[in-house]
This record gives C-alpha cells, sequence and structure tokens, in this order.
C-alpha cells in the first residue's frame, strides 16, 4: 500500500540527476524491491537502508533529502507526515486518505492526483522546477508551530479553564 515499487519505478523516468534514499525495515520480502532497483537505469542513484531506523539517524536522513515522496496507494494518515513538519522537510505525496489533503492544505508541497509511475515521476519534476520552495519551507515553519507540544499543552489548558 506504501507504493514503494512504483517510486522506484517513477526513477526511470527521471534523468541521472535524481537520487532516491529508501530508508526503514521491511514488513515483508524486501526482494520485489530489490529485484526493481537491479533492472532500473539507474540503479546506483538508488540508496537502501532496509533496516529499523533508529532515532538518531533518522534526522541524518531528513536532512540528506530534499523532498520527502509519500507514493502511497491507499492510507488514512502517515506518521512521516509530522515528521516532515518537524524536520521541515517539503513533500510529494499522493491524493490518497488524508495524505494529499494534510499536504494541500498546509501547502507544504505538491499533491498528485493518483498513484501512478508517471503521475509520481511528474510530481517529483514539477517540485524540483517549482520556484515554490521558499513557500513550502515557510509553510512547514508555521504547521511545526502549529504542531507543537507548546500550543497543544495552551489548548488542553484552555479546554480545562472553559470547563
Amino acid at each position: 500500500y506504501k507504493g514503494l515499487d512504483m517510486l522506484i519505478e517513477a526513477m526511470g523516468k527521471l534523468d541521472e540527476s535524481y537520487q532516491l534514499i529508501i530508508a526503514g525495515e521491511s514488513y515483508g520480502s524486501f526482494q520485489k524491491y530489490s529485484d526493481l532497483i537491479e533492472k532500473s537505469s539507474y540503479k546506483e542513484n538508488i540508496i537502501v537502508f532496509e533496516q529499523y531506523i533508529p532515532d538518531d539517524m533518522v534526522s541524518i536522513l531528513f536532512s540528506a533529502a530534499d523532498v520527502l515522496v509519500l507514493p502511497y496507494r491507499s492510507a488514512t494518515q502517515s506518521g512521516f507526515v509530522a515528521l516532515a513538519y518537524q524536520m521541515e522537510l517539503p513533500m510529494v505525496a499522493t491524493n490518497v486518505g488524508a495524505l494529499g489533503s494534510a499536504v494541500e492544505e498546509s501547502r507544504t508541497g505538491l499533491v498528485v492526483d493518483s498513484a501512478t509511475i508517471d503521475n509520481l515521476s511528474e510530481g517529483i519534476k514539477k517540485f524540483f522546477e517549482s520556484d515554490r520552495l521558499p513557500e513550502f519551507k515557510e509553510n512547514l515553519i508555521k504547521e511545526k508551530k502549529r504542531l507543537s507540544w507548546n500550543n497543544f499543552t495552551r489548548s488542553i489548558e484552555s479546554f480545562f479553564s472553559k470547563l
């Protein structure tokens, strides 16, 4: 459901200037993804960390990225959106579940209409050709502040004071 296979195949529609970092523990066999990577014309541009990612490595991986691509076929939400806000990393997401609306409403990246290889590759190209990066960064900072623990605790205190 996460669409990693489509993202790997979308790399073949980009050029050699693009890099893909795949990070995280696979809950099933990773073999089909390894096979797709091996067949990719840009396999040397795909870096894989197929393992549990410890907390201290998360910030390193996010800081190495220009964009977080969320190629989900189906989803209700993703914790990666909150991580992207925290790390101030813009996103390219498919318009499924709450993912598309979260990115679109916060204006923190681009949303592709549906989860297809062509839409993903076009969305990634569009992201890098866009002049909206400063806008995305500004909105990420706003979302990070809006979703901060300080704001959360203020909201709870306000709620309790009204009881």
